[in-house]
């Protein structure tokens, strides 16, 4: 509890440092934001173009869009837990200042790249509309439940990027460890295929027990398939976000005294 209410004491700062982030990013770019998009439509496309015209597949119709509600979110989580074991060693003038929340700099790039996911939500958004209008789906009241996902992503990627953070400090390898992770982590989670259709019951039970599958199915239910998530999902999701977050004060709290030396 000490950990949030330090977080809450706090929160301009974060807001101040994620703010210098951004601008930082995308100082003296012509496009600005829009570069936070081209990892995920450049993944779309290739994807779309290669199980559209390469390895066609009836499963789901319009695809692209299915592929759109699943790479976005995966997109947010993955930049933000890579991006942030380099959070405080790139920043250790700052660590080294005794009043300085060590914390604070893990919660600044999850910050920073929910704005890039809050951003390109838009587009998914009028990618949906357009294929509503198109016949293509049904427009859903269910995609007002999208914050609410978000909200949940957020805490769940926050703990895993404090956890991260912390532990990379010590452990230099951690960074490549989980950039080879996520390239896993990508397939292993239903982004480019719908989980009910895996024949194996065993393999799909295990795909069930990957982290980011209760989201990026929500998501897909809400935006694409127009219904409420599952209630197993939804309560994984409450979950996950619960025992990310208490892990990624518990360890950033017993590695905290250890970072500035580690440095």
């Amino acid at each position: 509890m000490e950990s949030l209410r330090t977080l809450y004491r706090y929160r301009q700062l974060i807001a101040a440092l994620t703010a210098r982030d951004l601008k930082a990013r995308y100082r003296g770019s012509i496009l600005g934001f829009f570069w936070s998009l081209a990892n995920p439509l450049l993944l779309l496309t290739v994807y779309t173009v290669v199980f559209t015209f390469f390895f066609p597949s009836n499963v789901v119709h319009p695809y692209p869009l299915f592929l759109f509600s699943g790479i976005l979110p995966w997109t947010f989580f993955s930049a933000a837990v890579l991006e942030s074991t380099t959070s405080i060693s790139s920043n250790a003038g700052l660590i080294k200042k005794v009043m300085f929340p060590a914390e604070a700099l893990p919660l600044v790039t999850v910050a920073s790249h929910l704005v890039h996911f809050a951003l390109a939500m838009p587009i998914l958004l009028i990618a949906t509309v357009g294929f509503a209008l198109h016949g293509d789906i049904t427009l859903s009241a269910t995609m007002l439940l999208v914050p609410f996902l978000m909200i949940l992503q957020t805490l769940f990627v926050a703990g895993i990027a404090m956890t991260v953070a912390s532990a990379s400090v010590l452990f230099r390898d951690l960074r490549d460890i989980l950039t080879n992770l996520m390239q896993l982590g990508f397939f292993v989670t239903p982004i480019l295929y719908l989980i009910d259709r895996v024949a194996s019951r065993p393999f799909r039970a295990l795909l069930r027990l990957n982290p980011m599958t209760p989201f990026v199915v929500s998501y897909q239910d809400v935006l694409f398939f127009g219904h409420l998530p599952g209630i197993a999902d939804t309560l994984l999701m409450l979950a996950y976000a619960f025992v990310s977050v208490a892990m990624g004060i518990t360890v950033f709290g017993r590695l905290r005294d250890t970072l500035a030396e580690a440095i």
